[in-house]
């Protein structure tokens, strides 16, 4: 990692880290983005350079949510046909999720904060909603499906539901294996299903 990507990622865990724990001391309405960027010792400016809103900066989604260049790479593989489609969206969440660097950390401070903040869960819903149907186009355009294809909706949603229920028993302080053998026994127990 350069300098620069170094102080980028520094910058944004500053951002996140304060943004979380402001919401869990105060509330979202507790706290201003000015105050915010003193805190972190950034301008008004970067914080929306890398944070969409306060609510984005509190659970950790960037503007640019895939600057792993995960997304170019699923789309650079071409069509792989509909049999391959949930390897490649597991495999396309995990470059992301390796992008991301969510720690068992991260998800204590970011349940407290929406223990303190409900509202953040809506949002959280709006945002993995949104997510959902980008990684949809992404399908669409991959594998030239028309638009509204339920394929590429079932692949995406059925990747999302096992990635969720895999990260859930990873954060579990007994849980002792990565999280890619996880989704692999889950993707296993799908294949059964279906054999």
């Amino acid at each position: 990692m350069s300098t620069r990507e170094r102080r980028k990622e520094e910058t944004a865990r500053g951002l996140r880290e304060a943004a979380r724990r402001l919401t869990i001391e105060r509330g979202l309405a507790g706290f201003t983005v000015e105050e915010l960027c003193e805190e972190v010792g950034v301008s008004r400016r970067t914080l929306f350079n890398y944070y969409a809103s306060k609510e984005n900066a509190v659970i950790g989604i960037p503007v640019d949510l895939d600057e792993s260049g995960a997304a170019e790479r699923f789309l650079a593989e071409g069509p792989r046909g509909i049999e391959h489609l949930l390897d490649d969206l597991i495999a396309l969440n995990l470059a992301r999720w390796d992008y991301g660097g969510l720690t068992a950390a991260d998800i204590h401070e970011l349940i407290k904060a929406v223990d303190r903040e409900p509202r953040l869960a809506a949002h959280m819903l709006k945002m993995a909603g949104e997510g959902e149907r980008e990684d949809i186009l992404l399908v669409e355009r991959r594998e030239g499906l028309p638009s509204g294809d339920l394929r590429a909706a079932a692949a995406v949603q059925l990747a999302g539901g096992l990635l969720r229920a895999s990260a859930e028993e990873f954060f579990r302080p007994e849980g002792s294996d990565d999280l890619p053998a996880i989704i692999r026994r889950r993707i296993d127990a799908v294949r059964e299903l279906f054999a």
